[in-house]
């Protein structure tokens, strides 16, 4: 190639000649008017500002978001565990070494990888964890992924759907021949033109800083895109929701089919599994009285004396049809083995609404309830912690006790009563040890002079806001069941294919 790259030098060099004249005489021309200096002066001005903003805009630019971020899908506490090492392995992998990018070998290993990573979060005690799935699924990853990185790269790469693979290495042939003629004509242009020469020479180096400066960034965002979309879809693969259909996911449970069946004659409409919201809190705290006021009308018994003695679904209807089943409980004590007799509920639970009385200081028992609720989930890391919303009652009974004239404004109380309403929410919270985004709505449930219920509009707008949250929730809940459903399905498909194509062999042979 050395001997052949002479007649290109050659080639390049008179084709180069005119440009290379009308330099010098320009630069010749500049130096006789005594407007050379300004000129280079301007010039290097001009690419001095060109590098410092190129530096400028490559430290403050925010890194567009990719659409390789989290996925906008429902994740258990599993499933955030091992999207959380996902990204901690992609900023590994992106501060590492780039030596064989070039190389099939190595996006394989980054894939497998990105495989182990992810299994060790649902294997843990497996020594192959990234081995212990159903080569149909492993295939389906790798098409999934090879899907995804068509588009992002079609989307996102000028030219990529027209440069062919033929392109690429005929280009870094031409590349490799005018290699040795570019190092003589750069020669020869400081030799022919010094002052010419030298500023192409820094022309040519602040353009390779520049292009230094985008070529990682093109390298970090085909690596994220790459490891993220590998640990999208290996989550779904080890959590065993890439083996579901999705329209068998939300597909109507057992227990809440008998939960219907008691709150209401199942209609042949319902379809989907309903969202189901627990009222969970101490005894007398109002939490029948709360379901009568939401439906406005009395469907639980609700009295001074404590009334539901076991756990009572009630149906929630929008438009005529069922939507969710909201939950009636006993009231629990600091005693009481509630959690022991309800487990069942709580694991199929939603959304929770936690309420406690405005003048009751005895919080122990709603400590232990927490407590035993977080531990619940806890050892259940394969499902989704449902949100809790705080609901204060009796608020009409705080200081002074004569004075009710709502609305209160307990964003910035304007009088005694609303003070003490703030201050009484924020002292469960703490004593709770509540998140600070938990959500807190004061009510009050009593006839009030015959003022009626009060806040539970704001409630219901609260409740609204966590629906999303608690789609979520349904939707992991529903998976075990449409995993188990789902995979028998297929072992009778199989089996009837299997003995379909038996029949045909047998018939075969007997003819």
């Amino acid at each position: 190639m050395k001997r052949a790259a002479w007649p290109w030098a050659v080639m390049l060099l008179m084709g180069a000649t005119p440009y290379l004249t009308l330099l010098a005489l320009g630069g010749w021309w500049l130096w006789q008017n005594q407007l050379f200096w300004h000129w280079l002066s301007v010039s290097a001005a001009c690419t001095g500002i060109i590098w410092i903003a190129a530096r400028w805009f490559h430290r403050h630019q925010k890194t567009p978001p990719s659409v390789a971020n989290k996925p906008d899908m429902p994740f258990s506490q599993r499933d955030q565990a091992a999207w959380d090492a996902v990204e901690s392995l992609t900023q590994t992998i992106k501060n590492g070494s780039r030596e064989g990018l070039d190389q099939p070998e190595a996006w394989l290993a980054m894939g497998q990888r990105v495989l182990t990573t992810v299994a060790q979060h649902y294997r843990p005690k497996a020594q192959r964890p990234e081995l212990n799935i159903p080569l149909t699924e492993l295939l389906r990853i790798a098409e999934l992924v090879c899907r995804d990185m068509h588009q992002q790269i079609n989307e996102h790469l000028p030219f990529s759907h027209i440069v062919t693979l033929e392109d690429g290495l005929n280009l870094q042939r031409w590349l490799d021949r005018l290699r040795d003629a570019n190092t003589a004509l750069r020669i020869g242009r400081v030799v022919l033109n010094p002052a010419g020469g030298l500023l192409h020479e820094v022309k040519g180096y602040a353009q390779d800083k520049v292009v230094a400066l985008t070529l990682p960034r093109l390298q970090n965002w085909l690596l994220e895109s790459y490891i993220q979309r590998i640990g999208h879809y290996a989550i779904l693969l080890y959590s065993g929701r890439m083996a579901i259909a999705p329209e068998r996911v939300g597909g109507l449970s057992s227990k809440s089919r008998q939960d219907l069946v008691q709150a209401e004659a199942l209609r042949n409409t319902q379809k989907q599994e309903p969202l189901r919201i627990l009222v969970a809190g101490q005894t007398n705290v109002g939490k029948s009285t709360l379901i009568n006021a939401l439906f406005d009308s009395p469907r639980a018994a609700a009295d001074v004396i404590s009334c539901t003695a076991e756990l009572m679904p009630y149906l929630l209807e929008r438009e005529g049809q069922p939507s969710g089943l909201i939950f009636d409980t006993p009231g629990y004590g600091e005693q009481t083995g509630w959690l022991s007799n309800n487990r069942d509920v709580l694991d199929k639970t939603d959304l929770v609404l936690l309420l406690c009385h405005a003048n009751n200081a005895a919080r122990a028992a709603d400590c232990t309830f927490l407590d035993a609720f977080h531990q619940h989930f806890h050892d259940r890391p394969e499902r989704k912690i449902p949100a809790i919303i705080l609901v204060v009652t009796h608020i009409d009974e705080l200081r002074p006790p004569r004075e009710w004239q709502p609305p209160y404004d307990v964003a910035e109380p304007n009088c005694a009563k609303a003070s003490n309403i703030r201050a009484a929410m924020d002292t469960i919270g703490q004593d709770l040890a509540l998140p600070t985004d938990t959500d807190v709505v004061p009510v009050s449930l009593g006839k009030n002079a015959g003022m009626g219920s009060y806040n539970l509009d704001s409630l219901m707008l609260v409740m609204g806001r966590q629906m999303e949250e608690a789609d979520r929730v349904r939707l992991i809940r529903c998976l075990k069941n449409s995993q188990d459903q789902s995979k028998w399905t297929q072992v009778w498909k199989q089996a009837a294919n299997s003995g379909r194509w038996l029949l045909r062999k047998a018939d075969k042979a007997l003819q």
